[in-house]
């Protein structure tokens, strides 16, 4: 009976390493995740990107939308028995508010954080005295 075992358990394996390209596959259009925020005049978005370089991040900037894309080389050595972390990801992001071409804006990495400010037309903030 030790032998009937053989079979399921190739087949769990099979459908778990199935499972996990499934994941990989989605995380690499869900991530990263992002927060997005007005804030002196100016579209905040924050992205986590951990485990990215700098030089490897791509930020550019549409009509009405936003697009980060990323890539990274895994290295795995040995047996791997999960893998869920995609090599490249790319996110498309619509902006709710009209976009200020003539004004440059910025994109800083730090500590596995993208932050990029979009300077949005129409929008002042005053200080107050």
């Amino acid at each position: 009976m030790a032998g009937m075992d053989a079979p399921l358990k190739f087949y769990a394996d099979e459908f778990m390493k199935g499972v996990g390209n499934r994941v990989k596959e989605v995380m690499s259009f869900v991530y990263p995740p992002v927060t997005m925020y007005e804030e002196s005049g100016e579209i905040v978005i924050e992205a986590d990107l951990p485990g990215f370089k700098k030089d490897n991040i791509r930020v550019v900037l549409e009509k009405n939308a936003l697009s980060i894309s990323a890539r990274r080389e895994l290295n795995k050595s040995g047996m791997t028995y999960m893998d869920q972390r995609p090599e490249s990801v790319h996110k498309r992001i619509s902006l709710p508010l009209e976009i200020d071409y003539a004004v440059d804006y910025t994109a800083k990495y730090e500590e596995g954080v993208l932050t990029i400010k979009i300077p949005v037309k129409g929008i002042k903030t005053v200080k107050v005295e």
